[in-house]
């Protein structure tokens, strides 16, 4: 069944965002959408459609789906006016727009972000045709702007089923941590947490095969990497990213692990050195998140503390946000590249969740961190239980 009150909080939110970007109409335009998905819909309908199908919600608060007669049936309990068709949805559509009579209609497409560019090319080339010789031929703007907002935004909802997936994905860190064994390899960590996600029937943040991505000690290869057949040795660290999707919304922190050794049963100064820096570079990123600050701006102070300390920069971006996915769209808590487009240039909204990671390559792992915050109105809230020191296996 659709999820028909985050729907309605979602549609209602999506609203307030056409009145205040003073946009007369958000158009999301889909079809097959098990075979392509449409990363809005899980906001405005809650469920695949089969046949072309069009949303509309207006700035003044109206909200209207045309839809194929056989999917309508399952937008009856939504706060839609439900216009089913069978042949064609031109008719419908174009009477629901000479009733709105829209300046400016803002469509699911974009440039740099993934979550509001669901429109296909075929798709915005049939929906041209549709409106050929209309008044709306040439109102066709991208929603972009709409979606990082209605998107970024978390509803109370929302929020609370971050919540819940950080704290599943902690409990099932820290069972793991009870259980691990020495002999342990990177594949059996991950099979360990796969094991224990499906019986909970829990879905991961990202691809099954890479959440979560296990590093043992200072021989594993960084990066977005399969979990190998490497052990972790004594005296050295593991290193975990992970987390779980559960209700629709997802988690994502990486945490930091040390084996003893008999020469070192506690970690060395060195390390505890290493840790503390890449610790005081999430703080100095974290201190400068606020609403209306810049994505870069945050993404320049954590890449100048560590820097700073005498560590190669990171060569990602510091943070990104989390919501249905663990790199949900929107602003981006990163550097003003090339491949990041427009992301880095948008301004953090009160209400939005992200991430804040980055790491250093040593002796004896990467030590990687990443948490989790909510803004606020006058900075942030965690929503991880943040790691302040490295955690201690025992064999």
């Amino acid at each position: 069944m659709p999820d028909s009150d985050l729907v309605a909080e979602k549609t209602e939110q999506a609203a307030d965002v056409l009145a205040e970007q003073d946009v007369d109409c958000w158009l999301t335009f889909c079809r097959e959408t098990t075979e392509i998905p449409e990363p809005c819909l899980p906001f405005l309908l809650g469920f695949d459609v089969v046949w072309p199908t069009a949303i509309l919600v207006s700035k003044e608060g109206r909200s209207a789906v045309v839809i194929g007669r056989h999917d309508a049936p399952n937008a009856r309990e939504l706060p839609h006016e439900v216009h089913p068709y069978d042949e064609s949805l031109e008719e419908p559509l174009l009477d629901l727009l000479g009733e709105l009579d829209p300046e400016e209609i803002a469509v699911n497409y974009s440039r740099d972000d993934n979550t509001a560019d669901g429109l296909t090319h075929g798709m915005y080339l049939r929906l041209r045709d549709l409106l050929e010789g209309t008044d709306y031929e040439d109102a066709l703007t991208s929603a972009e702007g709409v979606v990082s907002a209605v998107r970024g935004v978390k509803s109370a909802t929302e929020r609370d089923r971050v919540r819940q997936a950080v704290e599943t994905t902690e409990v099932l860190l820290d069972d793991m941590t009870d259980r691990w064994d020495p002999d342990w390899t990177e594949a059996d960590v991950s099979d360990w947490l796969h094991a224990r996600m499906d019986d909970r029937d829990l879905g991961s943040a990202w691809s099954w095969d890479y959440c979560p991505t296990v590093h043992a000690g200072g021989e594993s290869e960084v990066g977005h990497t399969l979990p190998g057949d490497l052990t972790l040795p004594a005296g050295e660290v593991l290193h975990i990213d992970f987390g779980v999707t559960q209700d629709g919304y997802s988690a994502d922190m990486q945490r930091l692990f040390y084996r003893p050794s008999e020469e070192n049963p506690e970690p060395p100064e060195e390390l505890r050195e290493a840790f503390a820096d890449v610790r005081a570079a999430i703080e100095a990123g974290r201190e400068q998140i606020a609403p209306g600050v810049q994505g870069y701006e945050v993404d320049s102070a954590a890449r100048e503390e560590l820097t700073g300390r005498g560590w190669p920069e990171y060569q990602h971006a510091f943070g990104h946000q989390v919501g249905r996915n663990a790199h949900d769209g929107g602003t981006l808590l990163g550097p003003r590249w090339d491949r990041y487009g427009s992301a880095p240039e948008g301004e953090i909204r009160a209400g939005e969740i992200y991430t804040m990671e980055l790491g250093a390559a040593t002796e004896w792992g990467y030590l990687g961190l990443e948490e989790m915050v909510l803004v606020t109105e006058s900075g942030t809230e965690w929503l991880t239980e943040p790691q302040k020191e490295l955690l201690t296996l025992a064999d």
